[in-house]
């Protein structure tokens, strides 16, 4: 009887031990460790060293070389796209960073190896959430006319995530932009303003209006979409909501390029067609956009017109800004 029953425990106990096994996870294979890897820890984990040589892989040089100026720099996006496509599969096999690493450093090996003279780089940053450093971008520089720019590669967006796999094109950086806060109330005080002035506006931002149209959503949507397909507003940022308090129709909207006369006087055709009132600013503690301004002034002269722009009694403040330059 006993032997029996310890025949069947027996039997029981082989029968868990063998489905246990079965239903083991490949993920439990590792052991997670409370601290993120480094980029030197994970290029440990790569079985064969020589993984990470730069491949031979033949792209145009030439054309590249002959492209290294502002203007011709768009060329040479597909041949930096060759050259990714390129680099073995498996390198993604490691994962996180030192997949981002090995990325970074076959560029920048793969630049300075051209027959041009390239100065390229990795920049490296904190980053917020592990508050370690890692690398960030990849830089070449070019000449533009007497200047020479920092190009930042600008990889591509593929089903919403950065694979590093391609580049969508290159941008750079300007401190070609101030943005001047005014006192004025209403957009024609500042047209005067700018009209006065030599520079270009880059845009007039944070603008409300309250529209005395009769109050429902069809009329919100459809002064939103006829703002929207005016040139100076960009398709960009238009919107409005209905006021909780006496249901009335407030619109926002960001102006560009402003100090196009014609625009100007479209602006206020299109306020009168969609019944459009400013606001008292003046009167408002928290001051809305209509006298936010950013105008564009020459390369580096930030501080400069910082403090000349503060002469103007009617200036609450200003501040220099830069512009971002994409390449398609």
């Amino acid at each position: 009887m006993n032997t029996g029953i310890y025949k069947i425990t027996a039997i029981l106990l082989i029968f868990v031990i063998i489905a246990s096994a079965c239903n083991k996870s490949p993920e439990m294979d590792y052991v997670e460790s409370e601290e993120p890897q480094s980029v030197e820890d994970n290029r440990k984990n790569v079985d064969n060293e020589d993984d990470w040589e730069l491949p031979i892989i033949d792209v145009n040089e030439e054309e590249f070389c002959s492209c290294l100026n502002l203007e011709d720099i768009n060329k040479t996006i597909p041949i930096v796209n060759e050259f990714l496509s390129g680099l073995p599969d498996d390198i993604s096999l490691n994962g996180g960073w030192a997949y981002k690493e090995h990325i970074f450093e076959s560029l920048v090996t793969w630049f300075k190896s051209l027959p041009c003279d390239i100065d390229a780089k990795i920049l490296y940053g904190v980053d917020a959430l592990w508050e370690q450093e890692q690398m960030f971008d990849v830089t070449i520089s070019i000449n533009d006319k007497e200047t020479v720019r920092e190009l930042y590669l600008d990889f591509a967006f593929i089903d919403y995530v950065i694979t590093y796999t391609q580049i969508a094109g290159y941008y750079y950086i300007k401190q070609d932009a101030i943005y001047v806060q005014t006192k004025y109330g209403k957009i024609a005080q500042v047209f005067d303003f700018i009209n006065s002035l030599d520079f270009e506006v880059k845009a007039i931002e944070y603008g409300r209006y309250v529209s005395n149209m009769p109050s429902s959503e069809n009329n919100l949507q459809y002064i939103v979409n006829g703002l929207k397909a005016k040139p100076y507003t960009n398709d960009s940022w238009v919107t409005g909501n209905m006021n909780g308090f006496n249901n009335q129709i407030i619109i926002y909207v960001n102006l560009y390029d402003m100090k196009n006369v014609d625009y100007q006087e479209d602006w206020f055709k299109t306020m009168n067609y969609y019944q459009l009132v400013e606001r008292d600013f003046e009167e408002a503690k928290f001051v809305y956009g209509a006298g936010l301004i950013s105008f564009y002034i020459p390369e580096d002269t930030g501080k400069q017109w910082e403090e000349k722009f503060l002469e103007y009694d009617f200036v609450r403040w200003a501040e220099s800004s830069v512009t971002k330059y994409d390449i398609r």
